[in-house]
């Protein structure tokens, strides 16, 4: 079992011998600011996996050698994980080995090579996508959802909220009350930092009134801040039973699970519907609708249009387009 990694901030030479305590904090918390929390955890997870792996084949996990990197990614690849995942896998373990100031393993030739010959022989597409939800089928899912108890409220509103704004789930649960801005045709939300806004230089997000009452989200919204806490913080909130509000922010996590079990108890069994068929939904509903994709693109905020064209626009026009209708079948 390695250690935790060490800093690379002070040691004891005379060029850091006047640097305070005090400088040492914030130069470790500038560093720890450096990636994302979910990539963070991200790449712990993956060090705890590959741990495990050598702990198993009694190797050293620190520092690692290509060799078993490269049967560590081809056992994992018969365990039947995704492409994607080994690539997070070798993100992780790169990062260690760059914070203790070793030679990254994942630059190795023989591992190069072994990543390219997977990456041949599995793909690099999602082994099952987010299943994209329509319009009718969110008024399906609401149906279901008792309004009268205060988490059917929260629930309706973070559904409605993350359909109509095209957020992700992180972006969602991050979300203070601070960040609306009311309109009369709706609301702006300030979108603090998101993936493709990693320097948190902020992005505004539109989202119009809804004309049907069992849809609008600006309705949803509305209920929902009359019965949560007064004051600032966070925006969508933790219900205890049998129904206290609390004001503990939910997590990414947690929105994705209710979007999940909303579903299902809609019955959406054996669909893939997760957090992200929210923002799926919304692309691919306005794509079908005639929406242009710059409009898309800015609601989005996709800096590679290319994803939004292949993953959500293609595969919505495909039965809308396709010459099989002419055939005569």
């Amino acid at each position: 079992m390695t250690h935790p990694p060490t800093s690379p901030v002070l040691d004891s030479t005379p060029s850091h011998a006047a640097l305070t305590a005090s400088d040492a904090e914030r130069i470790a918390t500038a560093i720890e600011a450096e990636l994302a929390p979910s990539t963070r955890q991200m790449y712990a997870g993956a060090w705890r996996q590959w741990e495990r792996w050598c702990h198993g084949r009694g190797l050293n996990a620190l520092p690692a050698s290509p060799e078993a990197l490269a049967a560590f990614l081809t056992d994992r690849d018969g365990a039947g994980l995704t492409f994607g995942t080994l690539d997070g896998y070798c993100s992780g373990i790169a990062h260690r080995h760059h914070q203790e100031g070793l030679p990254d393993p994942t630059a190795d030739f023989v591992v190069r090579r072994v990543r390219r010959g997977l990456r041949r022989i599995m793909g690099v597409a999602p082994r099952r996508q987010a299943h994209p939800l329509t319009v009718t089928e969110i008024a399906q899912i609401l149906k279901r959802i008792d309004t009268s108890a205060p988490i059917g409220i929260r629930d309706r509103a973070v559904i409605l909220l993350g359909y109509a704004s095209a957020m992700r789930p992180g972006e969602v649960s991050a979300l203070d009350v601070g960040d609306i801005i009311t309109k009369p045709a709706g609301i702006l939300i300030n979108v603090r930092r998101s993936k493709t806004d990693q320097d948190a230089r902020g992005q505004l997000v539109g989202v119009a009134r809804g004309d049907n009452r069992l849809t609008d989200p600006i309705r949803a919204l509305d209920d929902w801040l009359g019965i949560r806490p007064t004051g600032p913080g966070a925006l969508f909130t933790r219900v205890i039973y049998p129904g206290r509000v609390t004001n503990e922010r939910i997590g990414p996590r947690a929105v994705s699970r209710l979007v999940q079990e909303r579903a299902i108890a809609a019955g959406f069994d054996g669909i893939p519907v997760t957090g992200h068929s929210l923002r799926a939904g919304h692309a691919t509903t306005a794509a079908v609708n005639g929406a242009p994709i710059d409009r898309i693109a800015a609601q989005t905020r996709h800096r590679d249009l290319g994803t939004l064209l292949n993953h959500y626009i293609r595969p919505a026009e495909a039965l809308a387009t396709t010459t099989s209708r002419d055939l005569g079948l």
